[in-house]
C-alpha cells in the first residue's frame, strides 16, 4: 500500500505539532515535494549534502532534520551556498525535508524531556511555557427529564475533564420562562403564552481545543428548539501543552561535581565546561537543549542551581547571579533527537500499519573536536 506525503505529513503532527514551535523558528516543510509515495524516511540532526546523497542512497525521498535548512528569511537560492547547494539536491533528487525544530525543543516526550529523564527530575515545571491551552465554562438549561441526556453529552464530547477527574458538572434547579412566538415551534407550550418550566442549568468545564465538539454535542440532544448555553472564558484552570526548557528537582542533593559525572555519561561525551562551585550540592536543576544560555536566569528564578544547556555566551557568563552554568555542547545535548524521533515516527506509523522504512544517519558526529 502506497503512503503519500501528505499521510506521513499527519503523523509527524502528532509526535511535535508546529504549534508547538516558537514564532521565530521555521519548523515544518522546508521542501515539500507534494502528491509523492514516501518510498524511505531519513532522520538527521542537519541536512548536509552528504546527509542528502546518504538519503538517496538508500531509496528514501523525505528527510526529517531537527535543524531547520531554511531557518531565516531567503531571498534568493544560489547553488554555491549551503543552503542553494542543498536545496538544488534535494530537487533533483525528488526528496522533501521536513525539519522539527522548537516543536521537538518544546514537545512532552522531547530533547528537553529526555535530558531531564537523564536525572530523574521530579516536580518539574517548563522554563518558558508554550502553547497554553485555556478553558471554558459551558453552561446549558434544559427540562429536568433531559438533564441526563444533555449531562452525557457534555461529558462524552470532552467537558468535565479536570486532572485526574472526569464527568465533573454542577447541577442547579430552577424555573425557566419563555413566551414563544407565534412562528416557533416550541418543545413544550404554546405560541403566545408565558410558560414556565422545571429546569436544571448543568455547568462543565471543558478546554478550548473540545468547546466546540461539546457544544455541537449538547445542541444535538437538546429537545428545545433554541437551548440557552452560554460560554464563560476562565483564567484556571488552564493546560500547559508544551514548552522550552525544564526545572526539576533531582532525587537526592549531589554536589554539582557529581551532577556533572552523570551528564557527561548520559551524553557519552569527555568534557564539558563549566562555571561555579563543583562542590555545591544540587537540589534543583535545569536543563535546556541548544543554544539557551539566555534562559539561565529564568532557571534560577524557578529555583534552578544548576543550569545545563549546549551554548552559552560570554555576557551570559559574566550576569550567571550564583547559578551554576553548565555549556555541555550543541551537538551533544541534540544529539538524542534522531533516536527520539525514530522511535516516535516508528511507533505512529505501527498504529496505522504503513510499512515505511526508516533510517538514522551515519553523519552523527560533532563539527568541532577538543
Amino acid at each position: 500500500m502506497s503512503v503519500t506525503l501528505e499521510q506521513v505529513g499527519a503523523l509527524l503532527e502528532l509526535i511535535a505539532p508546529i504549534s508547538f514551535a516558537e514564532e521565530w523558528d521555521n519548523s515544518g516543510f522546508n521542501v515539500n515535494l507534494h502528491n509523492t509515495d514516501i518510498s524511505g524516511i531519513m532522520i538527521c540532526l542537519d541536512v548536509l549534502p552528504e546527509t542528502i546523497e546518504e538519503a538517496a542512497e538508500k531509496g528514501c525521498n523525505l528527510i526529517i532534520s531537527h535543524h531547520p535548512l531554511l531557518f531565516r528569511a531567503t531571498k534568493k537560492i544560489d547553488s554555491e551556498s549551503y543552503e542553494g547547494k542543498c536545496v538544488q539536491m534535494l530537487a533533483e533528487r525528488r526528496i522533501s525535508l521536513y525539519c522539527a525544530h522548537t516543536s521537538m525543543d518544546s514537545a512532552p516526550g522531547g530533547i528537553n524531556t529526555w535530558l531531564a529523564d537523564q536525572f530523574a527530575l521530579a516536580n518539574r515545571c517548563y522554563i518558558q511555557n508554550g502553547l497554553v491551552e485555556r478553558f471554558y465554562e459551558v453552561a446549558v438549561h434544559t427540562p429536568r427529564g433531559h438533564a441526563e441526556t444533555v449531562r452525557r453529552a457534555m461529558t462524552s464530547a470532552g467537558a468535565g475533564r479536570l486532572g485526574k477527574y472526569a464527568e465533573c458538572t454542577f447541577n442547579i434547579d430552577g424555573k425557566g420562562t419563555f413566551r414563544p412566538e407565534h412562528d416557533a415551534s416550541p418543545y413544550i407550550g404554546q405560541a403566545g403564552r408565558l410558560e414556565t418550566a422545571d429546569e436544571i442549568r448543568i455547568s462543565s468545564i471543558c478546554s478550548e481545543n473540545d468547546l466546540q465538539k461539546v457544544l455541537r454535542a449538547v445542541r444535538k440532544v437538546h429537545p428545545y428548539e433554541m437551548p440557552a448555553i452560554s460560554v464563560l472564558k476562565t483564567d484556571e484552570p488552564q493546560r500547559i501543552n508544551s514548552g522550552l526548557g525544564i526545572v526539576g528537582d533531582m532525587p537526592s542533593p549531589l554536589p554539582a561535581g557529581e551532577v556533572l559525572d552523570k551528564l557527561k555519561a548520559a551524553l557519552q561525551t569527555d568534557s564539558v565546561r563549566v562555571a561555579g562551585n563543583l562542590k555545591k550540592k544540587i537540589r534543583r536543576l535545569g536543563v535546556c537543549g541548544g543554544a539557551a544560555g539566555d534562559f539561565a536566569e529564568l532557571a534560577r528564578k524557578k529555583g534552578a542551581e544548576l543550569f545545563i544547556t549546549g551554548e552559552i555566551k560570554h555576557n551570559e557568563y559574566a550576569a550567571r547571579n550564583d547559578i551554576i552554568l553548565v555549556e555541555a555542547g550543541h551537538f551533544d545535548t541534540e544529539k538524542c533527537f534522531c533516536r527520539l524521533y525514530a522511535q516516535g515516527l516508528q511507533k505512529r506509523l505501527d498504529d496505522v500499519n504503513y510499512n515505511i522504512a526508516i533510517y538514522v544517519t551515519n553523519l552523527r558526529r560533532p563539527y568541532v573536536n577538543y
